[in-house]
């Protein structure tokens, strides 16, 4: 294809070509057009021409950036997973950290997952990796092997026991026991060697410290589990790390500080000062950052000056959401995009309610509010600026398919509606039912919680235990995407604008908030984003394929079974997930931007060192790394069934939602180490916001998962019969 693009330009500038204009227009304009067609194959081309990284390498700042990648390495069940967040905290993921860096000097981050804590500096030294991000704290020992930069965090290692535990415990009776105590650690960390020292200063007839080695797969969340459980009677944390824990777990507490604040760094090969100049720098002036206060009014040029938008909004399925690991959303796509342009970096602060959007801009936690809100006239009372509306919507009644539909509103008569009162939708039914009351005709409409999302009542319309409810035509859009069982009817209202909300004082923000909706509005970006959340639909999965397979699943079926057998999975599982994802199409790209045979989120299959994913051995490839990765996050006591199901919950709907589901499985009485009527269970009950708000990863549409194992579970056991034999 380029020998044929160098001909086309070697004819147009030509000369002899020039004398002949309307030859030279037409192969112009055939260029044009050519380029436009092969923009997506030509970007695919120069992705898999990247260099290709060596395994081993010790190369400084110059050889990194020539590779393009810095390779981080991180302890085996160390991943960075957005989270939820639910308040204005101070707190920065280590690896988020040095991923932005990675993003700020244009490399790819490929992290390298190494098993044993105690392997962490010898892979470095070694030259597996450029840079260690492991929540490392500074000791003298460790400073003889290699060079640390400048502090990341300050921490100090705490004892963390159960919030239930009547034990008063201090350093000083720590060492001076009557009654026995165990202590999770895992070997080769400074919390073993904290852990250790204080306990060769018990006395030989008082040692009743029992340290507990802990396997070092364990996770944050499965040592804190021990210790609510009663396994063990505490562990030991870093109070950085417990920032963030406690804002989702409310089951632990600090028992006391068992060190002074210590310095947490990452870790650098001795004969890597460019590298570590690099990372110095960039720590110093985001570090600089990062002691702004919470609290914080002022308008443009106050944000320009902390380069940071305070975005306040809510977690569902239209706003804001985490999907695959990646935090998604319309209205958080769209002002993500005005703070790139800002050039300036989004924090997310998630709120319950309205009330509390308008409290918190009002407190000065906040710049901006996005939430698919309109303007009412109760909110046009409110100390607030609104924005030109960025989407228009209508409101629409929603009701189960099946039904005879609802044309009029004779038609309402006798029914009943369930809505927020602090919604809009309470506003237009309350005008609608006076009207109607004077026409002889009437309806219902009952509240339901403040604290439910509009998804979540269409929901109890479609199961049967609401009769109606009124939504917005873009979250109906939404829905539909993924189900076809809803049947919207009656529209209630015209088109009226969802828009964002500035403090009066923030009219600078305003009129850049209004300049960029202007530019953008029906523009490409906001076509791409619009169609991406409201048009696109979320199911790839080909039920026909099911009767095509005597001999053969797919084309691909020696590739799938050489990779499966390299990855220790079953082919013909594998086989079915492929359908499911991307009906065996290599160039197959999902709503969310996953691409290729296994349909793998750009940014995860960059975190496992692979590109050009429409090839179809890296797109089986990647996949198949990810899974192989999210397995060994696994127990070893899980049975291997178990392991299958959950390993595909994580790969659907992402590592962190699993985790969530099984901490909530084991709140409610369920199995957290089985799938079906357990975990599944629980998965289903993340859709709620009595469950998703106290919950580490948030809102997610558990029915997914749900169905995407049944679905791949029915295709396999299918695939199974008709191929017996392994290979």
């Amino acid at each position: 294809m380029l020998w044929q693009l160098k001909k086309i330009v070697t004819m147009i500038t030509n000369k002899k070509m020039q004398r002949f204009p309307l030859h030279y227009f037409i192969i112009s304009t055939l260029l044009i057009f050519f380029l436009a067609s092969c923009s997506d194959e030509s970007k695919e081309s120069a992705e898999a021409e990247q260099p290709i990284i060596k395994e081993i390498s010790r190369s400084d700042w110059e050889g990194i950036k020539k590779n393009r990648t810095l390779r981080i390495i991180t302890p085996h069940n160390s991943q960075y997973n957005e989270y939820i967040r639910t308040k204005s905290i101070n707190y920065t993921n280590e690896l988020k950290f040095i991923i932005n860096f990675c993003e700020a000097n244009n490399l790819t981050p490929w992290l390298i997952p190494i098993r044993d804590f105690s392997a962490l500096l010898p892979a470095l030294e070694e030259g597996l990796g450029d840079v260690i991000a492991a929540n490392l704290t500074i000791t003298e020992n460790r400073k003889k092997k290699i060079n640390f930069t400048f502090p990341v965090f300050h921490a100090i290692e705490q004892l963390i026991v159960a919030k239930s535990s009547n034990k008063k415990l201090t350093l000083k009776k720590l060492s001076n026991l009557n009654k026995p105590i165990r202590i999770g650690v895992r070997k080769h960390t400074s919390f073993w060697d904290t852990i250790t020292d204080i306990k060769s200063k018990q006395k030989k007839e008082q040692e009743t410290l029992h340290i507990v080695e802990l396997n070092q797969r364990i996770t944050t969340d499965e040592r804190f589990n021990k210790v609510v459980s009663g396994e063990l009677d505490a562990v030991v944390e870093d109070s950085n790390s417990l920032i963030m824990i406690t804002e989702y777990r409310q089951d632990i507490k600090v028992a006391f500080d068992l060190s002074k604040e210590r310095p947490i760094a990452w870790g650098v090969r001795k004969n890597n000062p460019q590298l570590l100049k690099r990372l110095n720098q960039y720590i110093k002036t985001e570090k600089l950052r990062q002691r702004l206060p919470e609290i914080r009014f002022g308008d443009l040029d106050t944000i320009k000056k902390s380069k940071q938008l305070r975005l306040i909004t809510r977690n569902n399925a239209s706003t804001y959401f985490l999907w695959k690991n990646q935090l998604m959303g319309f209205d958080y796509d769209l002002i993500k995009e005005f703070s790139k342009q800002q050039k300036v970096n989004l924090e997310i602060l998630v709120a319950d309610d309205f009330e509390q959007m308008i409290e918190w801009l009002d407190s000065g936690y906040g710049d901006v509010i996005s939430a698919g809100l309109i303007q009412t006239l109760a909110r046009k009372k409110l100390p607030i600026l609104f924005s030109e509306p960025y989407l228009f919507v209508k409101e629409i009644v929603v009701q189960r398919k099946g039904e005879e539909t609802i044309k009029s509103f004779e038609d309402l008569e006798q029914r009943t509606f369930f809505v927020r009162k602090s919604s809009s939708y309470w506003n237009t039914l309350n005008s609608f039912q006076s009207q109607l009351k004077i026409l002889g005709f009437n309806f219902s409409i009952e509240l339901v919680p403040e604290n439910m999302e509009t998804e979540e009542i269409i929901a109890m319309v479609l199961n049967g235990t609401y009769d109606l409810t009124l939504a917005d035509s873009n979250i109906i859009d939404i829905e539909s995407s993924w189900q076809n069982n809803i049947q919207p009817s009656l529209p209630l209202t015209g088109t009226h604008g969802h828009r964002w909300l500035v403090r009066k004082e923030s009219k600078k923000l305003m009129k850049e908030l209004n300049k960029f909706i202007k530019k953008q509005y029906k523009g490409l970006f906001y076509n791409v984003t619009y169609n991406k959340y409201f048009k696109n639909s979320r199911n790839l999965f080909n039920e026909t394929t099911r009767k095509n397979h005597e001999k053969q699943i797919s084309p691909y079926d020696d590739l799938i079974k050489a990779l499966s057998k390299e990855y220790n999975f079953d082919w013909r599982l594998i086989a079915a997930q492929i359908n499911k994802e991307s009906r065996f199409n290599p160039k197959a790209k999902s709503w969310a931007g996953a691409k290729g045979l296994l349909q793998v989120m750009p940014k995860t299959a960059k975190e496992v060192g692979i590109s050009h994913l429409s090839k179809p051995e890296n797109g089986i490839r990647a996949g198949l790394k990810y899974m192989a990765w999210i397995n060994d996050q696994l127990s070893e006591e899980l049975p291997a069934d178990v392991q299958v199901w959950f390993t595909l919950a994580a790969y659907n709907a992402g590592l962190g939602h699993l985790q969530d589901a099984r901490k909530l499985a084991r709140q409610q009485g369920l199995n957290p180490d089985r799938w079906f009527g357990n975990v599944e269970t629980a998965f289903l009950l993340l859709s709620k916001p009595k469950h998703h708000k106290k919950s580490r990863y948030g809102y997610v549409r558990g029915i997914e998962p749900v169905t995407y194992i049944k679905r791949i579970q029915a295709v396999y056991e299918l695939y199974s019969l008709k191929h017996p034999q392994e290979t």
